[in-house]
């Protein structure tokens, strides 16, 4: 279990990340400078170093901490284990933690995920959600007695990345559709796949 942070502590950081977006609309993050982390912040040079002994030293422990918090919202309650069975009209419970967490933190969700934020965050972030969000789930099927047609790693990289890109396309349109919504589709998309969910089975033909 991690140590609880001082509540000081932490509304610093949140103040210095909060900072950082407000910057990442505007610039690359390699352009930005602890100046002006600090400025839109309104907090001094040496309350940052208190913390931090660098620009990179913050971008990492601010992505980490959004990310652990991530982690806690989705992971599974003792009392919600046996939701991990879910159909396509139930929405998962995982995944409608999932969206209402980025949805409360969209600001910050929308410019890590973009061009101008850290290039590992997206690569971090799919990695929580192939452990945390689908690990759980898909550590139930045995390869073997399931006679699964592909590698289940395979299956949940897959999987999870295209999440992450529904995620993103979700961000960048302002959150048109609700958390519940894109829960429930996704679900849908997860468990029957895109094109039978889009009624597109007899309608299209693959590629060659």
């Amino acid at each position: 279990m991690s140590k609880k942070l001082d509540p000081r502590i932490k509304r610093t950081n949140k103040y210095l990340r909060d900072a950082l977006v407000e910057l990442l609309k505007e610039k690359d993050v390699t352009s930005i400078t602890i100046q002006e982390i600090t400025e839109k912040a309104d907090l001094t040079r040496g309350t940052f170093y208190l913390h931090y002994q660098d620009k990179q030293d913050f971008l990492v422990h601010s992505m980490n901490e959004v990310l652990e918090e991530l982690i806690e919202e989705v992971k599974p309650k003792q009392d919600e284990q046996s939701t991990l069975n879910v159909d396509p009209q139930k929405g998962s419970v995982s995944f409608l933690k999932l969206f209402e967490f980025i949805q409360k933190n969209a600001d910050y969700f929308k410019v890590m995920l973009s061009d101008r934020g850290l290039p590992q965050f997206r690569s971090y972030m799919t990695e929580i959600v192939k452990t945390k969000v689908y690990g759980e789930l898909m550590s139930s099927i045995d390869e073997v007695e399931g006679g699964l047609d592909i590698p289940k790693d395979i299956l949940i990289s897959y999987i999870a990345s295209a999440h992450i890109g529904v995620i993103g396309s979700w961000l960048e349109s302002d959150m048109k559709f609700s958390a519940a919504f894109m829960a429930d589709k996704l679900t849908s998309l997860t468990l029957l796949g895109p094109i039978r969910v889009a009624g597109l089975e007899n309608k299209i033909k693959l590629p060659y």
